[in-house]
């Protein structure tokens, strides 16, 4: 009797305490839920009294109403370094972004930018300037790298041939690194962080991008103000400047609320992942694409800054090479293609360069007076020892006026001798020259089997600094 009434007694007292844990825990939510309506409504009257201020202040064209209130939270929400200002300019831009009209071009520009983002970011993480500025290529050029303005600035960033030429980037008959996103975005960086030094202002140093930084300077003499913002000094501007920051803002805001607004990733030709890699040959791009698996025009368009079929690569100047990455590739056959090195024919005329590696025959060549087995090693890039197999020479023969092989046809061999022809090459000792915009970890990341301990120590750096036209001893090893 006595254990029925002490069980009854806990059962009462553990039914008590549960309740009492209920009405505590109930209690606290509805504490929560009122500390939580109570801040949304005073982040609401925030958003309005700052709504209010811009209208009475700084443009009255601005009609406020619940979708602004929205528009400028969700502003707010992904503004970092450069400051996402709104007034009637960029809610008018927001409209014709966000329209049903504008959905197809919204779509195309959001599937590009998943390519095209992932270099800019790496490019500004390492330049140290805002990652939001890659927005700003979308306005310059909807991210057609083959864009060419009624003024000729060419490239996704739209580069003009004398601002191009002033910031290192190569344009010749084989390149054009105005369409190269990596060399175009280092180039911007350069430009966007040099204007942000002198205007101390990131949308200045933006709009500076487009009228030049001459431009606002003297806006700013004709002003009368010290440091003006990009708000006060636009009446000074040119109308298409005034018109070019509002124009980011609404383009930043958008895509970065791409599903708020219903905008999906559109497929393009440029959804597939791809591997960035360094070309120090001359090889073929028809080889390149044949042994991944994409057509040679697929190819081209994840490289659109090569003029001709071939990369023209050195171990001084070596060239990016965006590979998409299929389940075709063909590992020995890509091996070969960036292996094999393209001969230039010779003519009458300047040197012109084969645009496909001869996998199905042979190449040859006759030897003039004067030139060796050495040399003519040295000036086509083939090895001593294959030119005696293929030719069936020794170290002594004569080859003057002789017709030699100088390639040969891939076989069913090469994807067994891979590992020994890789072996061949290692432990192989190269020259680099720092080029701008270079980094230990980056040059490191250029040659297999170098790290950046091993550069500091084959070359004597007490720290990770070096300059442009610094020469490097590099170990491929």
């Amino acid at each position: 009797m006595k254990f029925s009434i002490t069980l009854s007694v806990a059962t009462v007292f553990v039914f008590s305490c549960t309740v009492a844990q209920e009405v505590a825990i109930d209690t606290q939510k509805e504490e929560l839920n009122s500390s939580m309506n109570a801040f949304i409504e005073l982040q609401q009257k925030q958003l309005a009294s700052h709504l209010d201020s811009i209208k009475e202040n700084i443009d009255p064209n601005l009609e406020v109403s619940p979708e602004d209130l929205g528009i400028l939270r969700r502003l707010k929400s992904i503004s970092k370094e450069v400051p996402l200002e709104f007034n009637s300019q960029v809610r008018s831009y927001i409209s014709k972004y966000a329209s049903q009209n504008y959905r197809p071009y919204m779509n195309r520009l959001l599937g590009l930018s998943q390519h095209y983002f992932s270099i800019y970011e790496a490019v500004f993480e390492e330049a140290k300037i805002p990652e939001e500025i890659k927005y700003l290529s979308l306005v310059e050029s909807s991210l057609n790298p083959h864009l060419v303005s009624t003024s000729g600035a060419v490239g996704p960033w739209q580069f003009m041939y004398a601002t191009a030429k002033f910031y290192d980037l190569e344009m010749n008959s084989n390149i054009d690194e105005r369409k190269d996103a990596y060399a175009a975005s280092y180039a911007v960086a350069r430009y966007i962080n040099e204007a942000h030094t002198q205007f101390n202002d990131w949308l200045l140093a933006l709009a500076s991008y487009n009228c030049g930084r001459g431009c606002v300077q003297r806006a700013i003499q004709r002003s009368g103000f010290t440091n003006p913002s990009f708000w006060e000094l636009a009446p000074f501007l040119p109308k298409e400047t005034q018109n070019y920051i509002p124009k980011y803002i609404a383009m930043t805001y958008v895509l970065s609320n791409a599903d708020y607004y219903g905008i999906e990733a559109e497929a393009t030709e440029l959804q597939m992942e791809s591997k960035l890699i360094m070309v120090d040959k001359r090889i073929a791009l028809a080889n390149v694409a044949e042994a991944v698996g994409v057509s040679l025009d697929q190819l081209k368009k994840y490289n659109p800054a090569f003029k001709q079929n071939i990369v023209i690569g050195s171990v001084e100047k070596p060239r990016r090479l965006l590979l998409p990455l299929t389940e075709n590739t063909n590992d020995s056959l890509l091996y070969s293609a960036l292996n094999d090195v393209v001969l230039p024919q010779q003519s009458g005329r300047n040197e012109e360069v084969e645009t496909k590696l001869a996998v199905q025959g042979q190449k040859k060549y006759k030897v003039k007076n004067g030139e060796t087995l050495v040399s003519v090693s040295r000036k086509l890039g083939v090895p001593v020892q294959d030119l005696v197999a293929w030719n069936g020479l020794s170290s002594k023969s004569k080859v003057v006026g002789r017709v030699l092989i100088v390639e040969k046809p891939v076989d069913s061999r090469l994807a067994e001798n891979v590992k020994t022809a890789t072996a061949k090459r290692k432990n192989t000792n190269v020259v680099y020259t720092v080029q701008r915009g270079d980094s230990l970890d980056r040059i490191a990341n250029k040659f297999s089997g170098s790290s950046v301990s091993k550069l500091k120590a084959d070359n004597g750096l007490k720290s990770d600094m070096i300059k442009p036209g610094m020469k490097l001893k590099i170990n491929k090893g």
